[in-house]
C-alpha cells in the first residue's frame, strides 16, 4: 500500500458507503481509513451522541496507484435525503447490513438508488458476524441473494462477512476491492465544463473561504477564476488541496478542498456548485425529463403528484406532470398520461420549487419521502431532455359523440349530427379523423353543426352503417400546466 506523502498521481475512486442505522458503517471506515477530511468519522455532536451519521463523512485510504474515497451516507429514515444527494457521486457501492438485523426496508432502498446509478460494482458487506453464528450468516446470505436477483447486480455482487468492533475481513475486503477497481473501466468527464458540487464550505484563518465537494466534470487550476451558482458570485482559485495535500489543479472525479478569495462563506449554501463557464448552465425551475420508475415501485403516479427531487447535492421539492404525446392537426402535442397506465417509462414535465442552474443531460432521482419509512419511497430516476423558461401547454382529451343522420348520403360517406353544435364548430373539425369505422371529416353539410364524414375503405363492407350509429371523435382542449394546482386524472 502507497503512504499519503506519494499520493500526487493516485487515481481517485469514489466508495459509497450505505446501510441501514447502526449497521456499523462509520465503523467500518474507520478500519479501513487513513486520513479523516471534512465531516469524516462521525464529527457531528448529536452523531457523537447517538453513535449514528447525521451528516455525510469523507474519509481516504489508499490502494496502490488508487485514493479511495469512503463516502458514509446516513443509513435512518429521516436523513434519507443526504443518501439520495451523494448518489451523483459514487463509483461502487458498498451496501451494510447488520448480521443480526438482516436486510430492512432502508436498506432496500439504499440497494435501489446503487442499482439506479448504473454503478460499476457492488460490495455487500454482512457486519457483526462476530455476533451470530454460521446458520445466521447464511439466512442473511439467501435474502441477499433473494433482493439481487434479476437485477443488474446478481452476477457481479461480490458477498463479505466482516466484524468491524473485531477488524476482521478487512484485508480480504482490500485485496478484492483493489482487484475490481483495475478492471473497472470508470469514464470521467475531463474535458469541458468544470462543474464541482459543494458539499462543506467555511472560512479558515490565512487561507480564506473552503470550499469541499467533488469535480464531477471538466478542470481547473490554481488562478484561475470559478462562478458559485445560484449565487452568482465569482472568486479566484488561492489553494487547492486533494487527501490533505497541497496540488496545482484538479479534475474530474477528485475529492478536494478549493481556497477562494473574495467570497465568504456565509454567502454560499450547501447544493451550490462552482463552475468555470456559467453559461454553460440555464436558469430554470421547469424541465422536461425522461423518467425510469422503478419495477417495485407500485404507487400510482398522478399529474401534478407532489414528489421529492435530488439534483447533485441539492434536494427539492416539485410536482411531477406525465403526459404522452400525440399527432393532432398536424402537430405534436402533449396529452396528461392516465395514472392506471402503470407506464415505467415516460416523459414528464417536472416544476422544482425553486429556480436553479441546469444542463441537458443531467441527472435527478425522484422519491416520495411523505410516504411511510415502511413502504418504498424512491420512485426512480431521469434525465434532463429540455430546459423550459415557460409554463408549458397541454392537450386534455375528449371524445366527442354524434349519430349517423343519413347513412345513405354516398358510397364513401355519410351525414353526421352532434358533433358540433354550430356552422363554426363543424369548421373547427374538419379534417379531423373520426374513430373507425369512419375516417375524416371532410366538410360541413348545412348550417345546424352537421358534417360529411367519410367512411374508412377496408370497413364498407365489413360493418353495416345505419342510421343512429354513434360516430366517436377524439378532440383535445388546450390549457396551461398550473404548478399551484393538483389535477384530477
Amino acid at each position: 500500500m502507497n503512504r499519503m506523502s506519494n499520493n500526487k498521481n493516485l487515481i481517485p475512486i469514489h466508495v459509497g458507503l450505505l446501510g441501514h442505522i447502526d449497521a456499523g458503517k462509520t465503523a467500518i471506515a474507520k478500519c479501513l481509513t487513513e486520513i479523516a477530511s471534512t465531516a469524516g468519522l462521525d464529527k457531528h455532536s448529536q452523531a457523537q451522541k447517538r453513535g449514528i451519521t447525521i451528516d455525510m463523512g469523507f474519509t481516504f485510504f489508499s490502494l496502490e496507484n488508487y485514493m479511495i474515497t469512503l463516502v458514509d451516507a446516513p443509513g435512518h429514515a429521516d436523513l434519507i435525503r443526504s443518501v439520495v444527494s451523494c448518489a451523483n457521486i459514487i463509483d461502487i457501492g458498498f451496501l451494510v447490513i447488520d448480521a443480526l438485523q438482516g436486510f430492512q426496508v432502508q436498506t432496500g432502498e439504499h440497494f435501489l438508488i446503487l442499482d439506479l446509478l448504473n454503478l460499476s460494482q457492488l460490495f455487500i458487506l454482512i457486519n457483526k458476524t462476530d455476533l451470530v453464528d454460521k446458520k445466521r450468516i447464511l439466512e442473511v446470505r439467501r435474502d441477499i441473494g433473494k433482493i439481487i436477483l434479476g437485477t443488474r447486480f446478481e452476477k457481479s455482487c461480490q458477498i463479505f462477512e466482516v466484524s468491524a468492533i473485531k477488524n476482521i475481513g478487512f484485508s480480504k475486503l482490500k485485496e478484492k476491492l483493489l482487484e475490481t477497481i483495475k478492471t473497472l473501466k470508470i469514464q470521467r468527464q475531463n474535458h469541458g465544463t468544470f462543474k464541482f458540487l459543494i458539499d462543506h464550505h467555511f472560512k479558515k484563518k490565512g487561507q480564506g473561504t473552503i470550499l469541499t465537494g467533488t469535480v464531477v466534470s471538466g478542470k481547473a487550476k490554481i488562478g484561475e477564476n470559478l462562478s458559485i451558482l445560484p449565487e452568482k458570485l465569482t472568486g479566484k482559485i488561492r489553494s487547492i488541496q486533494k487527501w490533505k495535500k497541497e496540488h496545482d489543479f484538479i479534475e474530474a472525479g477528485d475529492r478536494c478542498g478549493i481556497s477562494l478569495s473574495n467570497i465568504s462563506p456565509e454567502q454560499i449554501s450547501r447544493g451550490s456548485f462552482a463552475t468555470d463557464n456559467e453559461s454553460e448552465f440555464t436558469q430554470s425551475q421547469i424541465y422536461d425529463i425522461a423518467v425510469k420508475i422503478l419495477p417495485l415501485y407500485n404507487h400510482s403516479i398522478k399529474f401534478g403528484q407532489h414528489i421529492n427531487i435530488n439534483h447533485g447535492m441539492m434536494a427539492l421539492n416539485g410536482r411531477i406532470y406525465p403526459y404522452r404525446k400525440e399527432l393532432w392537426k398536424n402537430n405534436e402535442i402533449y396529452v396528461p398520461l392516465s395514472p392506471n397506465s402503470n407506464l415505467k417509462v415516460f416523459n414528464a414535465i417536472l416544476y422544482n420549487d425553486k429556480v436553479e442552474y441546469v444542463k441537458k443531460g443531467e441527472f435527478l432521482l425522484l422519491s416520495r419521502l411523505d410516504l411511510s419509512p415502511k413502504s418504498l419511497r424512491i420512485m426512480g430516476s431521469s434525465i434532463i431532455v429540455r430546459i423550459l423558461k415557460d409554463p408549458i401547454y397541454m392537450f386534455k382529451e375528449k371524445i366527442k359523440k354524434g349519430k349517423v343522420k343519413d347513412a345513405q348520403y354516398r358510397v364513401s360517406s355519410v351525414i353526421v349530427e352532434n358533433l358540433a353544435s354550430s356552422i363554426e364548430g363543424a369548421h373547427s373539425i374538419i379534417n379531423l379523423i373520426a374513430e373507425k369505422p369512419f375516417g375524416k371529416i371532410k366538410s360541413t353539410f348545412g348550417k345546424k353543426g352537421n358534417v360529411e364524414v367519410l367512411i374508412r375503405e377496408n370497413f364498407k363492407e365489413k360493418m353495416p352503417i345505419t342510421k343512429e350509429t354513434t360516430v366517436s371523435l377524439k378532440v383535445f382542449k388546450k390549457f396551461q400546466v398550473d404548478n399551484t394546482k393538483s389535477y384530477s386524472n
